[in-house]
């Protein structure tokens, strides 16, 4: 499966949003210098129902002025990330930030940082063999290089504090916690990369589901039958859904909120008269060959301290048209706020 991002950020013309490197990513490509992360800019209108007879189109909207349209038929989705893992007791002034979950190979993630620079990431992967070891910063094979006891299980290093590939990657730890299911434990702080206190952390480490994951918006409308793919809740608060469109012919959804960024990308509109970009419309990005119909974004900026993007491709993007396309899924979408309290379980329906 292509990147949604990817893909889209070539029909917007501009820069996708910077992605970090997570552990299980690591070992599927190998591992390179850790990026910040940046969610794609985007900001949501919240507190319109999905079940209205029209949708309104925002001045500059290619959908034009005087388009009606059926309201949005609900689908069903059940929670969308439900973390096995959680962090137990971590050094003075860090805590957990993320939590993160991908479906093309299956793997959780969570992570804890301070403030808002990551410290720490914590992969889980099932399988019956162990999973490779990736290569070392600068393409070296990987390799055990030591072991370590943790919680009766047999764990080992494969990037030892001050060791071969420590100087990009400062630490990494893995071990099977139980038959079959495997932990990667990444050091990105070499504040934290000393040997006893990586092993501490990993000690405290609990498994087991503390029930799903709360996210800060709602939105309605979303067409059935889509499968996630992936979603991320972190502090900020920021979060994102993506939803894939399993056999022909195909195509994915994603939705995005992170705070408002005083530097936008690009703007080429407005959506209730806050500043917007649309891919199909006009803008200085590089002239693309691909169909509009076939992949849209829209990013609108600044709305209750939020920006939120919502983007989609081919299957999912056809079936949204009858509803309002991008615009009507935007104004269908429900900020919750910054306060975890009043955040929802079932951000989908």
């Amino acid at each position: 499966m292509n990147d949604l991002k990817e893909r889209l950020s070539e029909i917007a013309g501009t820069p996708g949003p910077v992605t970090s490197v997570d552990a299980a990513a690591a070992i599927r490509r190998g591992r390179r210098i850790r990026r910040g992360r940046r969610a794609a800019s985007g900001t949501l209108l919240a507190g319109l129902a999905a079940a209205v007879t029209a949708v309104a189109v925002p001045p500059g909207s290619p959908d034009g002025p005087h388009r009606t349209v059926r309201p949005a038929q609900q689908a069903a989705y059940p929670a969308l990330l439900v973390p096995p893992a959680a962090f137990g007791r971590l050094p003075k002034g860090y805590a957990q930030t993320v939590a993160r979950f991908e479906a093309d190979p299956a793997d959780y993630t969570v992570a804890a940082g301070r403030g808002d620079r990551p410290a720490l990431e914590l992969t889980l992967m099932e399988s019956r063999t162990e999973p490779p070891i990736a290569n070392l910063p600068g393409g070296k094979k990987g390799h055990w290089m030591k072991t370590a006891h943790i919680n009766g299980h047999i764990g080992h290093w494969t990037i030892v504090p001050g060791g071969p590939g420590s100087d990009q990657v400062p630490a990494e730890l893995r071990w099977e916690y139980q038959p079959h299911h495997w932990a990667l434990l990444s050091v990105t702080s070499r504040a934290l990369a000393q040997e006893s206190t990586v092993l501490r952390i990993a000690r405290g480490v609990t498994f087991g589901s503390r029930g799903p994951a709360a996210f800060p918006f709602r939105v309605r409308g979303v067409p059935s039958g889509l499968k996630p793919s992936q979603a991320r809740v972190g502090t900020g608060p920021q979060a994102s859904v993506r939803l894939a469109s399993p056999g022909a012919p195909g195509g994915e959804l994603g939705i995005d909120i992170v705070p408002a960024s005083r530097k936008r990308a690009m703007v080429n509109t407005k959506t209730d008269g806050h500043a917007a970009f649309d891919s199909r419309l006009a803008h200085g990005g590089p002239t693309m060959d691909r169909n509009p119909s076939e992949a849209q974004r829209l990013v609108v900026y600044g709305v209750q301290g939020f920006d939120v993007t919502v983007q989609a491709t081919g299957g999912p993007l056809r079936r949204l048209q009858a509803s309002g396309g991008l615009t009507g899924l935007y104004h269908r979408v429900t900020l919750l706020g910054d306060d975890p309290a009043r955040w929802t379980t079932t951000p989908l329906g």
